[in-house]
Order: C-alpha cells, then structure tokens, then sequence
C-alpha cells in the first residue's frame, strides 16, 4: 500500500479545475527520474532534495503501487461518465495508449495528438472525444515513484451518426455551463473531495513539487488548508502488469455490475512525437518567458515570492488549447500561453498590466475583475467585446467570448491574482444568428401564398437580423419592351424596404434598366443548365468568382450590373448613398453593401427580383458571410418559384370558379326567362280551363297545361344539374324513420303503377336505426328511381325494398326490359338517354339517374345498378337500382335547417307519377284522376272569405311588363296596385307611397329583390312592409336565404294565382297588424322615453349581470357623467367612502333572491342620491334586468345640514345669551354685594359713633383706638364702594356699545382734545385699584410726540377713552397674580400709516416741514399697554378678539370679566381707522397695541398746548408723576397683617362658630372678614380652592395629633365658585373625596356665589355644596345659615358615632 494510504491534494490546483469548462480529472501515475532533482527550500525544518533511490527522506519504505491511480474530477467529468471508471468507459486498446501517454512513454504508441494532445475516444457515451492534455504535479507527501497528472480536456467532439446517452454532453463542454448535467444527485456526493480531512503522519510537511516539462521549477497550490482525499486504492509496481493494477479499473464508488453493451471503435492513429515535441516547444518558449521576464519591477515582486503558487496554474495555462491567462498581482500583469497570444500584441503584452494592453475595454472589464479580486468567481457566456479591427478603414470587429475569472489564493487566502480562460464562439454566435435568420425565412416562405406576401417575408426577417442585415430593399425586376436581337428593357419596382427612410433619394420606386441580350456563351457557368434545383446548388456554391465588385452608380445602386451579369455585386463604399439612414444595430453606419439577383447564376432568364442588403459594419465580409447571403439567394430563388406556382394554381383555381359562377348564373338566369313564361302561360290556361269550355277545347287545354307541367320539370332539373356541377347543393340532414318515409312515399306511386298493369309491392325491414337524410334531397332520388323504373317496365312487379346492415339500403328493384351492359356505366352519366324506352317520350333530359346519383353522394353513400336484358339472360329480366347510405353517417344539423313541412312531402313525387299516370290509355280517366294545376278563376268565387281593403296598396316590382299586368290582374279586384320596372324603382315607390305589401320577382335589373328586401328593411320608414318573393328558383337554398334575410315568403314561379292571392293576404293582414302593434308600441316608447328624459328623477335600466345600459339625462346631471360616457362605468363617479360599501350590496342584491334594493350614495361632485332598483326577474318572470329610479337627496341634505347649523347656532346663541346673562350677573352681583356690605358696614359704624356722641354729653368725646381703626376702614370701605361703581360703569358701558355696534348705531364725533390730559384722566381711574393690588403704572409718551410737536389730536375721546381703558382693566386683571407687577401704557404718533401685517410705529414716522403741521393733516395715533401678567398661547391669541370670547374655559373663572372688552376695542378701533394686534408669550406677558387715524388741530392751539406742557415739564417726561407709582397703603397692610395674625392663632376656648372664607376677590374678602369677625365669630381666609384645600388638609391632621397649639376644625366653610388656581367645584370634591378615604371629618360648605341660575345652583348641589347663598347676600341670613350649618354637623357627626 502507499504510505498513510491517503492523498494530500493541496498541490492540485482543484479550484481551477472546478471552474474549468471541459471535463477534466486527476491521475496518480508513476515517474522516472532521470536527473538529479534541484535542492527546494520549503517553509520546514528540513531541505528536501529527490533521490533517484526508491526511499524519500519524509515518505518511510516504499510499498508496491500500482500503474497509477484516479483521485479527483470535476463535475464536467462525472456529468460525462456518470460516475464509472475510465475502464469502463474506454476501450482496452485505448486504455493502454492513454496509459503509455500518461506515462511519458513513445509516442509511437500510437497516441492519438491535436496540437500534440491525445484524442480519448469513448464507447461510454458513444461517440464523444476528448482532446486532452497533461500536467504533472507532485504527491504530497514527496514520493520518488509516483506523481499527479491533470488531464484537461481541450475539445470535445460529438459524433452526429451516434445517438449519445447524454444529449447534453456537447453543449456542457463547449459552454462551460453545469447547469444541465446528468449526474445523478447520488454519484457526485459520493465521490467528492473532502477537503477538510488532514492528512495523517506527514501533513505537517510540505513536498517539493515539480513538473516533467521543467524539472527545475518547484510548484505547489497555495490553499487554506491541506486539501485530501481518502483512498483505498493499492498502487501497484509499474511492472506488475496485471489488469487489476491499472488506474482505469478503480474508481471512487462502487462498480456499477450492469451488463453493459460495448461497442468496439476504431484506434485513434497516432501523432507521432513530432506533436509532443510541439507541445514542449510552445510551452517551453512560454516559460522561459516567464524566467526571463525582470519580476522584481513590478508589484508582484520577484518570482521565488510566488512561483510556487502560481506555477501549477501556469503549467494547465501553457498545455491548455483554449484562451487561457493568469492576471497576476494587484496591476494584473499579463501570463498567457500560445493561444492567448494572438489576441493581443504578443510578445509586448506579456508580463505588462492588464489596463495598458486593454485599454480600449478597460471600463467594460474593470468592475467584473474588482468582483473576482474579491474572492468570487465569475463566469460570463458570449459577451460581446469590440477590440479587433478590420478592413480597409479599420472598424471595431463584432467578437463574442465566454469567459471566466477564477481568483488564485495565497498561503495566508489573500488573492494572489486571477485566473482567466476565455473561449471564442463568435463563429458560433454568428452561425446561430444567421441560420436562425434563414430558418425564419424558410419556415415563413412556406406560408407565402402571393408575390406581396413574398416580399412582406422578406421584410420581416431581415428585420429581425439588425446586425447582419443593417438596411434591405427589395425591387420586382418586370420587362416592359424586349427586343430580341439588341436588348430588353425593364423596371425595378420597390417591393419593401427595411431600416431605409421613405423617400430617400437611394430608394427610387421605380429604376428603369437597358439589358443587352446576351448568348449563353457570354455569360459565367453558361455550361451549366438552368433549373430550380441547379440554381439552389449553384447558389450555395462558394468561390470569389461569385461576387463582383462595384462602386455606386451615381446616386443608384449597381442593379444593372446584378442583372446583367447575374452575380453578386459587392460595393465597397456606400456611405455617402445611404447618408440619412437610422442607426439600428451599431453606433455608425455601414461602409458596404450587396446586391443580390434573386436567380441562379446560370440562369439565362431576367431575375424576377433584386435584393440589396447592408453588411455588418462589425464584421468582415469573409467566407462565412458570402455563404449565408447565396444561402438567402438560394432559399429566396426557390421560394419566388414556389410563391408563383401558388399564385398561377390560385389564379388558375379563380377563374375555374368564375366560370362556375358565370354557367350558373347562366343557368339561374335561363331557369328565370323559362319560368316567368310558363308562368304567363300556365296562368291564362288555368283560367280558361275554369270557365265554360267544350270537350274539345278542354282536352286541348289539359294537354297544354301538362306540357308545361313536363317543361317545368326540366326546368327543375336543369337547375338541379347546375347546382351540383357547381358544387353548391348543400344537404339539411335530420335523423329519420327510413323505412316509414319511404313507406310514405311509394304510396304516391301505388295508382300509377297499378294503372299500368303491373304489381308493386313495398318490403321494409323493422328497424330502430334512424338515417340522416335530407327529405327533400333523398325524395328526389327515390321518386327518381321509382319513375326510371316505372319507364322501362310494361309489365310484371315493381318491388321497394328496404335492408339494414352498416348501411341503409333501398332498392327498386323491376322487371322491365333492363339495361344493356355496354350502357351500364353510362346511365348516371350527364345527359345520358337511354335507346330502349318501353313508353313513348319518356327519354326524358337524361339528368335524372345522374342527379339522383349525386344526391345519394351527398349523403355518402352510392348508387348500385344491377340490370340484365332479356337478350343477355335468355330468361328473366330487369333492374336493380340500390341507394346505399351508411348508418354511421353523422353530419351536424344545420342551423338553418327547417323542419319538415307536411305540405313539401311528395310534392317531387306526385310530379313524377303525374307525368307517369299520362302514360295509361285511358285519357278520360287519367283526367279525372290527374290533380291539375288550380287556378283562381273568378274571385268572386272565394273572396267572400278575404278583408282586403279597397285602400290597401300592394307594390308589384318585376322587370316583365307581361308578369306585371297579370298580377296586377290578379289583384285588382280586392286593392289598388302599383308597378315598378326594377328594384331600384320599387324601393323609391316604397318610400313614396308607403305600400301595405311588396310583392317583388328576385331578378331584376340595377336592383334584384334581395338587394331590393335588404334595403326595404334597413329603411325605418319601410322595414315593417311585408314582402314576398317571386323566384324562378325553386331550390331550398335560396328559399331559406330569402327568408333568413327578412321575407315574408317565398313562391316559385309558375304559381298558382289562388294560393298568391291567399299568402298575399295572409301576409298583408298579418303586416297591418305588426304595423299597427309597432306604430303603438313606437308611440309608448316615445311617451316612456320623453317622461324619462324630462322626469327630474333619475332613471336607469340595466341587464341581468347589473351593468346599466341606459341613463336618463336627470340621473347624468346628477351624477356628473358626461353624455358620451357609457352609463356602465357610473361607479367610478362615486365618492370612494361609498364605492366600496356600495360595491357589496350591489353585488349581495344581484345574487340575492330580493325584489328591490334600497340605497344611497355620494357622487364624487359631492351630490347625494337615493335610489329604488328592482329586479325584474323577482317582479314577473320572463322579464330580465333591473330598473331604477334615483332621487337627488342632496338638498334635503343640505337643508338638513342647514337645520343642524341653525341649531347650533340657536344652541350657541342661547349658550353666549346664558354667557352673557352669567357674566354680567356675576360682574355685577359681586361689586353690588361689595357696595352693600361696604354700605351696611360703614353704616353700622356711623349709628354706633352716633351713639358714641350723643352719649358723651358735657364730658365731650374722645375718640378710642378702636374708633379710629374703625374709621379707617370705613374710609377704605368707601373707596371700595367707588371702585365697584367704577366697575358697574364700565360694564354698562361695554354692553351699551355691543348694543350699539350690533344695531350699527354707534357714533363718532371727532374734537379736539389734550393727549396728555385725557392719557392721565383714564389711568386716575385704576389708581386706587391698582394701589390695591400692588401694580405699579407707567404712563410714557414717545418721542415722536416732541419730534411732530404734537399734544392736540381730533378724534373721538370717549371712544378712544373707553379702548384704553378696556386694555388697562384687562391688564390689571391678568397681572395682579404676577411676580413682577408693572403695567405701561405708552403713546406715539406718526404722520405715516403702518404696514399692512402690523400695528408697531413705523420706523419712519415722516415729519412735516414746518412743525407743528397744518390743520386736519392727517396724523396716526400708535398706544400700547403692556403688562407682566402670564402671557398667552398661541391657540388663546386666536380667539381673543371674539365676541364674549376668552382664551380658554377658565379665564373667566381665573380672572373673571365679561368677554366682550377686546371684542369692542377692535370694533372701535376699526371704525376709528385703524387696527389692534396683540403680543404675547406664556411667562413673558402681553403687549396689546392699536393705532388710530386721526387729524391735527390749528397750528396756533398746536403750539399753545405745545408750550403749556413744555413748561409744565410735561415733554421729556416718560413716567408719570409719583402720585401715579403705586404702593400699598400701611392701613391695607397692617389690617391684612392682623386679620393674618388672628386667623393664625384663634382662640382654641371660644364657644363662637370658626368660620374659613374662601374668596378670590380682595374687597369682598375684607368686607366678609370684617362682618364675621364683628358678629362675634372667628375666621380664617383662603384666595383660591388649592388654599383652602391646604387650610383644611393642616387642620384636620392638627386635630388628628392633638395638643395644646392645634388647629380648631372650621365649622362651615363659605366657598366662592369662581376663583383663579382651583375653583370652588374642584375643591369641593377633593374635600369630598379625602372625607369618603378617611383622611379627613365631614365638613360643611356653602357656596357664596354670583352665578344665581338654578342650572348652576344645582350643579354646585350636586358637586358637594351642602347650600348655596347668592352674593349679594343678607348678613343676618348668612348668620342663621352657619348655625343651621353647625347644628346639622353635630347631627351628622352623631350619626357616624353610631
């Protein structure tokens, strides 16, 4: 065994042979050495050297091995061989030629070389080769005996007389693709390499490596890790010899034990080694490039730095056939073997970068080689490459490449380089393309039928083929002069054009050409004779001789030179005669073009045609190219012939049909000329023969009445012969009771037969089979073989027989004198007749045994005639006429076919045996027996029965006068009738008189009655006009063509005048009623259609799927859908909130079993509708679809939508009215309670100093401390009676302006007036409230009030008055709860307006010269008031200057006021010509400010107030004077500080009532203070609901813990319900709330409120409020309340004790 018995593949370059194309494998074989090895250096501890003994210093003692072993392939192998071993798929002979090949052996051997390779021939799969060649690389570990051989295929050929196993073998190798293999999925995974195995005791050396070609080089595969494979395989001695030891027997599986069928195939024949010399010397020349090449100059360094890696690789690129590469290092300098070279400029290229020597692709390959530097494989198939150049002017040459980039790793896996294998298959390429390009045209031209169908072909296939065929046109070469000794003119017409522009000036439709008439002799390849096979061989011939070259005839194509010499002609320049041509395929134009006679080159006839093609700019015109053009020629010569041939037979076929056209119209036309005599005749006749007639005259009349009978006959029978001649007798077949029809039949024959003496007997078989027949048909050829009996037979029996086998059979079988058997085959032909006739004139036309021959064939069957004579037999005699039909007859019914009429039945017959019973003696007899033809005779004699109206018109229309006055005849006396000579005129008299019927002849001239009864029923004034037809064409077919057509009826001529006159008035009668039915039915519609149209209601009609298929103009104008929209697609006008959901209950309805849909719906115009559909199939049956009527909803909507706003708005008018009604009461109540308790205080004051007074008597009075304290409050009890009156002004005066500016009363009165003055006036007013609650104001006036010299203005004071006033209240109320609390009110004029978008002081304010300015100049007021209060948000700022609006809910709870100052000061300001805007932000405060328009005063009174301020110090000043600095006043804060002290430290003993005063307003919280304290209760007070909630919070938990300091619980609490921070509500149901947790005792609280509606008193109820007292209040009320309130408590607290 060998050494560790496995294989370490790591010098075998496997992932290169993965990628690689063809199959490829590797084999251990057996070397000998016959130099001494080179020392390697290997990356070990150890110097490897090989030793010519047989023990390596790594490998141990060596083992017997054998030959050599299989240890790899890749999948491209095993697709191939399907898993079995090279000895099974391989003959023995080959076997030991391959193996001495392997082996380095001579090549003598008889190795089979390409190039030097060697041919593997296999049996398994049949006929496939392999061009292979070698590569030897060492084992690993180093062995002296045995080496790996990587055998690459290079080609691979398939045998196309052998049917391979692998159908896909071929394409796989030569593509490189693996995506179609065969391998099953069980083979490959057993044979794979294993590449994660380590090898055993030596895997942690490295062999030195070496090839046979250069024993010097040392290579080794660079891989990540040691690559293996396990064997158990013996390797035998190389001179063991036995058949177990070779390679090809073993393989990686088991051996598949089939028994297999081999075919034994020739040897290859040996090269010689001439070839394998070749091989080393391409090789070798290679690698001394490599060694020769200066490495250390370029980035991959010097070569010892990666030979070992890359010489593997370099060693399959070198032996490879194909285009092989290595790009090595990071610039991917160039290694290629031979192959390669000649794509580039070798040697130049070789070690260079691969960016200079493919510059010219660069940017196409660049971005695939970053992707395979990378770490990924790439593979592309036939990708076009534009790199060579060719012909004269050196155009880039279309190329085609498959091509792979395989990455070459290092040692450490970083990319070393690339391994590049590229295969040309543009010849296979072009071939594919080209030949796909004449298989189109081949496949196509057998569809061509006609010349203009050829040239279309030609068209569409050159198309397609863009690059081979840049631009083609196509000329029809016709002779128009030929003189035959000098020359022939002729025209080239363009047929088709493709890639040319219309109208180019190198397309002319037509080119005229002079031919000279040349011999044989003059022309190339005279010899050889012209014909259709010749010139399609001559056309595929090559040769130069074939093409002449040319340049442009001027501005023309060289098509003289194509015709005269019959060749091919080249030109080599067209590019200035196609200047203008799109660009189709490439980015230029073609240089060259070829025009090509469509004929053979031998041929001595003027081609019928001209092609010109382009030539690919990209490609050279070579062998390949001319090939495929003679190739189109040669398939365009013989199709031209085919396309020809097929137009002369369908030419020929067209005139053959024209004829028949042409006899049967003759015949057509001969049978109306007979008829329409007969008719004339026939009917006179009938007509006498009615009347009183002698014996004589009546004999002479019934034989000429049976005379025509007999022609009209023949008439028929002609008409019948023309119809089957032309093929146009078509059969109505129906299933029928054979024998019961024809039972029926002869029956009609019985008197006949018996009259002349003779038996007849009818035999019918009973049969269930029912036989498709058509009745008419098939009656005719019975009664024909009936009557042909009937002639030739004068005695004995007539017998009808009726059999049943496959075929139905019925036979006439007579004794009569039978037919010669020299006529025999000749009695069913045309107008054959008999010589031996029994009866007299019975020879008949000799048509009537052929027409019955051809009916039977109708019905495939046949006609068999069996017959003898008397002379023949010497004995019996007779014939045997025998109608076979086979049962299996099934034609499908025909649509038109029309059930059989009792009345038609034996109507063929009875003419037979009319004209036989004719033939009896007995003249009389026959006569009375004989039905002769009726006729109407008088019409008195019936018309008692008709209701013809004297006034009824029937139109006549028949081109014979004759025909027409006897109709009219007829006619007249029950109507009026009117004549017309032609359809044309008929139909104009149709129109003119409105006719009650049409009676009309069917041929006519300029119009015949079928064109005649289409146009009468196109016209919608005549299409309900009743029309019968008068034919001399008695056939069915034309019948039911008339009647399918619209007739009412249809007669043959001649007819009987009775049974005109009866269908005539059948169909009038029947006419009048339709017209009156419709002319009723018309009115209804037009009544239903004009209530439809004008009903305001829409309407709508739809089919039974629910499409609508009408709309009225209501339901339109609704919907918004256009007129010329169809009413279907209505739900793409509805609204997308109600399609769907419509959408589904339309569709539930539809499929539901409901009668009527209610719904409704918004139409995308925004209109609402509601609709009613029912469907009718529901409401009746027997109707279909649904109606519908649709309401317009849309303004009850509206009026709905309407109510609904003026509900809200009443609900909003009464919610601002209750607004208002709240907000004054409480605005007003609290002062008024304020003013009250001020007054009952200060009063209660003054009676007691009045008793104080009055009882001092002499002593005098001396006031206490306590009167003094006293009297001080009174003072500030007085000033707050003032400020509550101030209050009540201003609130009566803003609802008295919202009253005014409502009723648009509110007047403005301009005057002069001081600004300064008037400016400290209003803000005296809020001095004492602002003192109060310690606001500081500022009064400044602006510097431009000294620029302008202005201190006078005329408007309206008092208006202007109450804005700012409104300002510096609403400033006072938000700022009094601030931190900062400071208010300024600043004034500025400017003789300019402000911006549009803001009321700030213009930065310019333009002061006039002179100042002061003129009287009335106009002059804006600019104020502002800005305050510190709490700012505002953006969503309060935009609802702040509406009517009795706030920023939110809670300002009035907050902050109080009424919500209509803002609103009145932008009304004031707007009428006094200006605007208000507010600024603010949350914590920064607000800045309201406004401007005015107003006007100067005199200049004089200007100046005056000018000067008085100015010495007043008033001009300059920005601040008020300190009267106007407000501080709190020492009484407010001292009485604050004891009423403080004494609410902090109450009296823990006192038996008073301890009362808590929730109050947010200062005034009333004093007052209240004051009037509990002095009624001898004690108190504390709380501003807000969150306050006194703390209070409570404190006292209870005081309480709670006990001791001699706590808190004494409040017996009631008085709570306002209005306050800032919490409201009154609010802190009651937290009180509530902590009372029902625990945390706190029941308490009492009375609401003390302004709010006097009950809806708000009993809301307080029932928030918690345990009463309620309205301000203002009675102090002795409030004071039995609190006791009430105390002694309920003390119930309650009772109660919970319990």
């Amino acid at each position: 065994m060998f050494p560790g018995g496995n294989f370490d593949l790591s010098a075998v370059p496997l992932a290169f042979l993965e990628a690689y194309p063809f199959p490829a494998f590797v084999l251990v074989v057996p070397v000998t050495l016959r130099t001494r090895p080179r020392l390697i250096a290997r990356d070990t501890d150890v110097t490897i050297r090989h030793f010519l003994d047989d023990v390596s210093p790594l490998a141990g003692p060596s083992q017997p091995a054998s030959s050599t072993t299989v240890v790899w392939g890749n999948e491209r192998w095993y697709q191939l061989t399907q898993g079995r071993t090279i000895g099974e798929c391989v003959d023995y002979k080959v076997q030991n030629r391959l193996q001495a090949w392997v082996e380095g052996e001579d090549a003598g051997l008889g190795a089979e070389g390409v190039d030097g390779g060697f041919g593997l021939e296999m049996q398994i799969p049949e006929g496939v080769t392999l061009t292979l060649a070698k590569t030897i690389v060492p084992l690993s570990p180093p062995s002296t005996t045995h080496a790996f051989c990587i055998l690459t295929s290079q080609k691979v050929k398939m045998s196309s007389q052998v049917d391979t196993p692998n159908s896909e073998i071929s394409e796989i190798s030569m593509t490189g693709s693996s995506t179609t293999g065969v391998l099953s999925p069980g083979i490959r995974q057993s044979i794979s390499v294993d590449s994660r195995t380590s090898f055993s005791s030596s895997s942690n050396h490295r062999n030195s490596t070496y090839s046979d070609h250069r024993p010097s080089n040392s290579s080794s595969f660079a891989r990540s890790s040691v690559d293996t494979i396990t064997s158990t395989l013996s390797i035998s001695s190389p001179s063991s010899g036995s058949a177990s030891g070779s390679y090809f027997n073993s393989s990686l599986h088991a051996r598949d034990d089939r028994p297999r069928s081999r075919v034994r195939r020739k040897s290859p024949n040996g090269a010689g080694r001439a070839g394998q010399n070749a091989i080393n010397s391409r090789s070798e020349e290679f690698w001394k490039l490599v060694e020769d090449f200066d490495w250390s100059t370029t980035r991959p360094g010097p070569r010892e730095t990666w030979k070992e890696v890359v010489d593997p690789v370099l060693s399959i690129t070198f032996e490879s056939t194909t285009q092989d590469c290595v790009w090595l290092g990071p610039d991917m300098n160039l290694i290629y073997n031979q192959v390669y070279s000649k794509l580039v400029d070798h040697p130049k290229s070789f070690g260079r970068p691969a960016k200079e020597t493919w510059e010219g692709v660069w940017d196409q390959v660049e971005p695939v080689l970053k992707q395979a530097w990378s770490g990924t494989p790439i593979y592309r198939e036939r990708e076009l490459f534009l790199f060579k150049r060719h012909g004269p002017y050196r155009k880039l040459q279309e190329s085609y490449q498959t091509w792979r980039y395989v990455p070459i790793k290092n040692k450490d896996g970083s990319i070393m380089g690339l391994f590049n294998q590229s295969i040309d298959v543009t010849d296979t390429v072009l071939l594919e393309r080209r030949v796909g390009s004449l298989r189109d045209l081949s496949e196509q031209m057998l569809q061509a039928r006609s010349v203009k169908e050829y040239y279309e072909v030609i068209a569409d296939v050159l198309e397609q083929n863009k690059a081979d065929s840049p631009f083609a046109l196509c000329y029809r070469v016709q002779v128009t002069d030929q003189d035959v000794s000098a020359s022939t003119h002729v025209e080239a017409i363009l047929q088709c054009t493709t890639g040319v522009p219309d109208g180019h000036p190198s397309s002319p439709y037509k080119v005229h050409v002079t031919l000279q008439n040349r011999q044989r002799a003059n022309f190339p390849h005279s010899d050889r004779i012209s014909s259709p096979t010749l010139s399609a061989i001559s056309a595929l011939s090559s040769g130069s001789n074939r093409i002449v070259h040319s340049v442009p005839e001027g501005n023309q194509w060289p098509i003289h030179k194509a015709l005269s010499t019959r060749q091919c002609v080249l030109v080599d320049d067209c590019s200035d005669l196609i200047s203008g041509y799109p660009l189709r395929q490439w980015d230029e134009l073609p240089y060259s073009a070829i025009v090509v006679p469509i004929c053979s080159e031998a041929s001595m006839d003027i081609p019928d045609a001209v092609l010109i093609i382009g030539l690919n700019v990209r490609r050279p015109y070579d062998e390949e190219y001319d090939n495929w053009v003679h190739s189109i020629r040669s398939q365009l010569t013989t199709s031209l012939t085919s396309v020809k041939a097929h137009e002369a037979e369908a030419k020929l076929a067209e005139d053959r049909a024209r004829m028949d056209r042409a006899k049967a119209a003759w015949f057509r036309g001969a049978a109306h000329d007979l008829r329409s005599p007969l008719t004339l005749i026939a009917g006179p006749v009938a007509d006498v023969l009615d009347s009183t007639l002698s014996p004589t005259q009546r004999q002479a009349l019934s034989t000429a009445q049976r005379n025509i009978e007999r022609l009209m006959r023949l008439v028929n029978a002609l008409m019948d012969f023309s119809r089957l001649e032309a093929g146009r007798m078509e059969g109505r077949f129906v299933p029928t009771d054979l024998g019961e029809f024809v039972t029926e039949l002869a029956s009609l024959f019985r008197p006949a037969v018996e009259r002349l003496g003779m038996q007849f007997a009818v035999d019918v078989q009973p049969s269930d089979e029912l036989v498709y027949i058509d009745p008419s048909l098939f009656e005719t050829a019975i009664s024909n073989m009936i009557g042909n009996a009937l002639k030739y037979s004068d005695s004995g029996s007539i017998t009808v027989r009726v059999r049943y086998s496959d075929h139905a059979e019925v036979s006439v079988i007579d004794t009569g004198v039978g037919i010669p058997k020299d006529e025999l085959d000749s009695v069913t032909e045309w107008f054959h007749r008999a010589t031996n006739a029994i009866h007299a004139g019975t020879q008949g036309t000799g048509l009537g045994l052929a027409i019955t021959k051809e009916l039977i064939r109708l019905h495939q069957g046949e006609l068999i005639i069996q017959s003898e004579t008397a002379e023949e037999s010497g004995g019996p005699h007779g014939s045997t006429f025998m109608a076979r039909v086979p049962l299996s007859f099934r034609p499908a019914l025909p649509p038109t076919a029309l059930p059989r009429s009792p009345g038609n039945f034996g109507k063929y017959g009875m003419a037979v045996v009319s004209e036989a019973m004719r033939w009896a003696k007995d003249t009389d007899e026959m006569s009375e027996t004989n039905e002769t033809v009726s006729t109407t005779g008088s019409a008195s004699k019936f018309s008692e029965g008709f209701l013809f109206d004297k006034s009824d018109v029937i139109l006549v229309a028949d081109d014979n006068a004759d025909m027409r006055d006897y109709i009219k005849r007829i006619f007249t006396p029950y109507c009026r009738v009117e004549e017309a000579s032609n359809g044309l005129v008929a139909f104009e008299k149709a129109l003119e008189i409105a006719p009650k019927l049409i009676l009309s002849d069917m041929a006519m001239p300029k119009m015949n009655g079928l064109d005649l009864l289409a146009k009468i029923k196109e016209h919608p004034s005549t299409r309900l006009i009743p029309t019968v037809l008068l034919s001399a064409i008695a056939d069915d077919e034309s019948r039911v063509e008339a009647l399918m057509m619209g007739a009412e009826d249809y007669l043959a001529k001649p007819f009987r005048p009775k049974e005109l006159v009866a269908r005539v008035h059948l169909h009038l009668q029947v006419g009048k009623k339709r017209a009156k039915l419709e002319e009723l039915y018309a009115e209804r519609e037009m009544e239903l259609t004009v209530l439809s149209d004008y009903c305001p209601t829409g309407i709508v009609r739809g089919n039974n799927s629910g499409s609508l298929t009408y709309a009225n103009a209501a339901w339109r104008e609704t919907s918004g859908i256009p007129v010329d929209y169809p009413p279907d697609d209505w739900p793409q006008w509805v609204d997308d909130e109600s399609r769907n959901r419509l959408s589904s209950e339309w569709s539930e309805w539809l499929s539901s079993d409901r009668t009527e849909l209610r719904i409704g719906w918004r139409w995308m115009n925004g209109r609402s509708v509601q609709a009613t559909m029912v469907r009718l199939d529901q409401f009746k049956p027997g109707l279909t679809g649904v109606m519908g009527c649709v309401v317009d909803i849309t303004h009850e909507e509206q009026r709905l939508v309407e109510a609904e706003e003026r509900r809200k708005a009443a609900e909003e008018s009464k919610y601002q009215q209750e607004l208002l009604i709240d907000l004054t009461s409480h605005e007003i109540r609290t002062p008024v309670s304020a003013i009250l308790q001020c007054s009952s205080l200060v009063k209660e004051n003054l009676v007691a100093l009045k008793e104080q007074l009055r009882g001092s008597g002499q002593i005098g009075f001396v006031p206490t401390p306590a009167l003094l304290e006293d009297l001080e409050e009174d003072v500030e009890a007085l000033e707050s009676i003032y400020q509550c009156g101030l209050v009540q002004e201003r609130i009566a005066g803003d609802v008295l302006s919202l009253a005014r500016i409502q009723l648009d009363m509110l007047s403005l009165h301009d005057i002069e007036m001081d600004l300064r003055r008037e400016a400290k006036k209003v803000l005296s007013v809020f001095a004492s409230e602002a003192k109060m609650k310690k606001i500081e104001l500022v009064l400044e006036f602006g510097k431009t009030l000294g620029l302008a010299k202005v201190m006078s203005i005329k408007t309206d004071p008092v208006r202007l008055g109450q804005v700012v006033t409104n300002l510096i209240s609403n400033a006072i109320r938000f700022t009094a709860s601030s931190d900062v609390r400071r208010i300024t009110v600043q004034y500025d004029v400017s003789f300019v307006g402000p911006s549009e978008d803001s009321c700030a002081l213009p930065i310019a304010i333009n002061v006039p010269e002179p100042v002061p300015a003129m009287e009335d100049t106009p002059i804006w007021l600019f104020v502002s008031v800005t305050d510190t209060g709490p700012g505002m948000s953006p969503k309060e700022l935009a609802v702040l200057f509406q009517r009795f609006a706030q920023g939110n809910k809670m300002i009035h709870t907050k902050y109080g006021g009424s919500g209509l100052g803002l609103f009145i000061c932008r009304k004031i300001t707007e009428l006094l010509g200006g605007r208000i805007e507010v600024l603010s932000q949350l914590g920064q405060g607000t800045v309201f400010r406004f401007f005015i328009k107003t006007r100067t005063v005199a200049p004089p009174s200007a100046l005056a107030s000018y000067m008085e301020a100015a010495s007043l110090g008033a001009i300059g000043s920005s601040t008020m004077s300190s009267s106007f600095t407000m501080t709190p006043s020492s009484s407010i804060a001292s009485s604050r500080a004891s009423s403080m002290s004494s609410s902090a430290t109450p009296s823990m003993d006192g038996g008073n009532e301890h009362i808590l005063i929730v109050e947010d307003n200062i005034i009333n919280q004093t007052v209240l203070k004051r009037q509990i304290v002095k009624a001898g209760l004690t108190c504390d007070v709380a501003n807000n609901g969150l306050e006194a909630l703390n209070i409570i919070r404190e006292t209870h938990r005081q309480a709670r813990r006990g001791g001699a300091n706590r808190k004494k619980l409040y017996d009631v609490v008085l709570m306002d319900l209005e306050m800032p921070v919490m409201d009154g509500l609010t802190a009651i149901k937290e009180i509530r709330q902590a009372e029902s947790s625990g945390t706190m005792k029941r308490n009492m609280v009375m609401a003390l409120t302004g709010n006097a509606r009950q809806g708000q008193i009993d809301q307080a109820l029932a928030a918690g409020m345990d009463d309620v007292v309205i301000k203002p209040y009675v102090l002795s009320d409030l004071l039995k309340k609190i006791r009430a309130m105390r002694v309920k408590k003390a119930e309650l607290d009772s109660a919970l004790e319990l």
